[in-house]
């Protein structure tokens, strides 16, 4: 007789895959990981606020940190969602007023 899946239930199975040894190291590499990402993505974060104040792209920074927490953490990548729009809408206002002030429209160079 085989040891199969038929006629255990969903908990049984689960119960047997989850004390695999392969599960538990793969669930410390992820913790590991995830720790990883947290200690990198805050040192972005502290680095690029310090920029701000010090010569350095410190808007720069600070999105790539969020950026590199949102891989791991949700609540990460929902921050850096809204503010990569907010970015993007004020670099629209700023391209679209100095065309304006050029007399240029989008896809036009320069006025000879």
């Amino acid at each position: 007789m085989t040891t199969g899946t038929m006629g255990r239930s969903k908990v049984e199975i689960k119960a047997d895959t989850a004390t695999a040894p392969g599960v538990r190291r793969r669930a410390h590499v992820r913790l590991v990981r995830k720790i990883a990402v947290a200690v990198a993505g805050v040192a972005l974060i502290v680095a690029g606020l310090a920029m701000l104040v010090l010569p350095g792209p410190g808007v720069v920074a600070i999105l790539g940190g969020l950026g590199l927490l949102g891989t791991e953490f949700p609540t990460a990548r929902r921050i850096s969602e809204r503010l990569n729009s907010y970015i993007r809408a004020a670099w629209h206002w700023v391209r679209d007023g100095i065309r304006a002030r050029r007399g240029t429209s989008k896809g036009q160079g320069p006025a000879a």
